[in-house]
């Protein structure tokens, strides 16, 4: 049998990249479509703050579970199954926030989601590493860019549908069959696994360790989730209640987050591969610790919103690097090392912002957010591990 030559796998990991692109824009609208009408979904069910707060633990556990679980099927049998079968399986459940009619069932229906999101979360990065490597050029930061188009985008649907008074329910099932039928049409691209020729020796099974590098990533990508997750739940908060800005400045301030890490994760594809993994995560976490540190330092409310503006930039680049470097350990075992990973990153997202409550409420939020500043700084420290060359050589 003939090898492919070498315009036929770069027109295949370009069918591959408008793929996973679809990918990651249906994932992320799946969130921005259920996470708005909460309050909707409160209001029918009765519940307290409290109560719909042990109700998003449910998806907290999911996340965490699908995370863990994902990497060894998609290790055995390719990224590409996994997901084809796992996006239409991921907009049905959507529904399900929608069918709860307690407590009880909206904390079940919360895990489903979560476990499905968590699991094709690790194999759509894994086949966009993949994805990477046919290319021959870094792809992934861009791919996490467009996540964060596509959770505006669910989410400004869910606006009008909320404005309008629209069932939840109703809602979710026609977002459902819409991202359900775009899955399967615009997926057909992906890359499938490598299957060994006849006389190829069959590779081992791999057994994945907690290496060093490992784990250094794992951190990484905790320290982002935790300040990413403090930005989206306490930015607005520290603008109204430690510089008494209005509610509407306030929003401002992870506007600002949101929009310059969506921007500069379009931009950090080029600049990694001109700078390497390296430069790029230990220049983009100072400038992320250096910006949030004067922004809380000066307590003025245009130096906050530069703060988290700057908070946004830098950490851009931070999780897709830690992803694609993890995959890059052991192209063998990309489903499990970035499993791994990005278990830690969602404890992270998890325990960030509760941690950052009790900080508050022991001293003051500005004291609280200097853990922010703090992490990023942890980030630099550990960038070394970023680099694919010497965490390979490492792990070996």
């Amino acid at each position: 049998m003939e090898p492919p030559n070498e315009n036929s796998v770069r027109g295949a990991g370009r069918r591959a990249y408008r793929a996973v692109a679809a990918a990651f824009l249906i994932h992320s609208t799946v969130s921005g479509t259920w996470a708005p009408r909460l309050p909707a979904i409160k209001e029918s069910l009765g519940l307290s703050d409290g109560e719909l707060g042990t109700a998003l633990v449910g998806l907290a556990i999911g996340l965490l579970v699908g995370t863990r679980l994902a990497g060894a099927p998609v290790d055995r049998f390719g990224s590409r199954p996994v997901m084809r079968a796992g996006f239409p399986l991921l907009a049905a459940t959507l529904v399900l926030p929608g069918l709860a009619d307690s407590l009880v069932t909206l904390f079940l229906a919360l895990f489903v989601l979560g476990l499905a999101s968590g699991a094709l979360d690790v194999a759509m990065n894994a086949q966009g590493i993949e994805v990477e490597r046919v290319l021959g050029r870094p792809i992934l930061s861009g791919l996490h860019g467009l996540w964060s188009v596509g959770l505006g985008m669910g989410a400004g649907v869910a606006a009008l549908a909320a404005g309008i008074d629209a069932d939840p329910l109703e809602h979710f099932v026609v977002v459902a069959a819409v991202l359900a039928v775009a899955s399967l049409v615009f997926m057909r691209g992906l890359l499938a696994a490598h299957r060994p020729a006849p006389g190829e020796p069959v590779e081992e099974h791999v057994i994945v360790r907690w290496t060093p590098a490992l784990v250094l990533l794992g951190v990484i990508a905790f320290c982002s989730f935790v300040a990413e997750g403090a930005a989206s739940d306490w930015s607005a908060v520290y603008m109204t209640q430690e510089l008494g800005s209005s509610e509407a400045l306030g929003a401002v301030a992870f506007a600002a987050f949101a929009v310059t890490m969506a921007i500069a994760r379009f931009a950090a594809d080029p600049l990694r591969g001109r700078l390497g993994n390296v430069v790029l995560v230990r220049g983009g976490s100072l400038v992320a610790a250096a910006g949030l540190g004067l922004g809380l330092l000066v307590h003025e409310p245009a130096a906050a919103i530069a703060g988290f503006a700057l908070l946004g930039l830098g950490l851009a680049p931070v999780v897709p690097i830690a992803f694609s470097a993890a995959g890059d350990l052991d192209p063998r075992a990309t489903g499990r090392l970035v499993g791994r990973v990005a278990t830690l990153g969602y404890v992270g997202s998890v325990a960030g912002p509760i941690t950052i409550g009790w900080l508050a409420e022991a001293t003051s939020l500005r004291t609280a957010l200097v853990l922010v500043v703090v992490l990023a700084l942890v980030i630099a420290v550990s960038a070394g591990s970023c680099d694919p060359s010497r965490a390979s050589a490492r792990a070996r």
